[in-house]
């Protein structure tokens, strides 16, 4: 099918809006309509040439949607279901199997591989361009800058729908670290002060980076 997506061509090259083909989805991947996406500094860190994926790509990694197709076997969410969008894992290493999915060994190819890496189609990406070249998408399984995203059954997580999808979608990562560092780590106690430094989200627009890059 055509979506449209934020492209960046090479290290350094700005977002731009082009229109590709995404695949269905196989086995154990679940088709989203993206409804909102976070802007995280991991994103510019990959435009930048910090992160290993293979350019040209499609980033973004804190999505959240409406499923719209899954495939047959995939029984934790439906059409229809409002999600978000989390890291992948592969499900089967020593700490995948002891729960500890986040620590997955395997975790540098699941985010960055910019492929699938399950099923009959591993080794593949799931996003053409219009003149048939494929290029790097499954950007921490789900390359969220997107109209659409293909991501992997076992990460997403079904939300109310009385929930504002829009605001949502941080919660796979920005929101997440901050709250692990808090309660995971740093586990203040009785009597103790947690002091959080950062921009009033009133008056940030975490999506003004990607526009001025686009306007420039």
């Amino acid at each position: 099918m055509k979506i449209d997506a934020y492209v960046v061509d090479a290290i350094h090259a700005p977002f731009v809006r082009e229109e590709l083909t995404i695949d269905g989805p196989g086995p154990g991947e679940v088709l989203v309509r993206v409804v909102g996406t976070g802007v995280c500094h991991t994103d510019l860190n990959t435009q930048g040439g910090d992160m290993p994926l293979p350019l040209p790509g499609v980033l973004g990694h804190e999505g959240s949607g409406v499923v719209e197709a899954v495939v047959e076997g995939v029984d934790n969410v439906a059409p229809g279901d409002h999600v978000i969008m989390g890291w992948p894992y592969c499900g089967t290493c020593r700490n995948c199997v002891r729960g500890q999915h986040r620590y997955c060994l395997n975790i540098g190819p699941e985010l960055l591989a910019g492929v699938r890496l399950h099923g009959p189609d591993a080794g593949s990406s799931a996003y053409t361009r219009a003149d048939g070249s494929s290029l790097s998408g499954h950007f921490f399984g789900q390359s969220s800058f997107a109209t659409y995203s293909l991501t992997r059954a076992i990460a997403v997580v079904k939300v109310d729908k009385d929930v504002d999808l829009a605001l949502l979608g941080p919660l796979a990562c920005g929101i997440t670290t901050g709250a692990g560092a808090i309660f995971s780590t740093a586990q203040p106690g009785p009597g103790e002060s947690v002091v959080v430094i950062g921009p009033d989200p009133r008056k940030v627009d975490t999506g003004d980076v990607i526009r001025k890059q686009i306007s420039a």
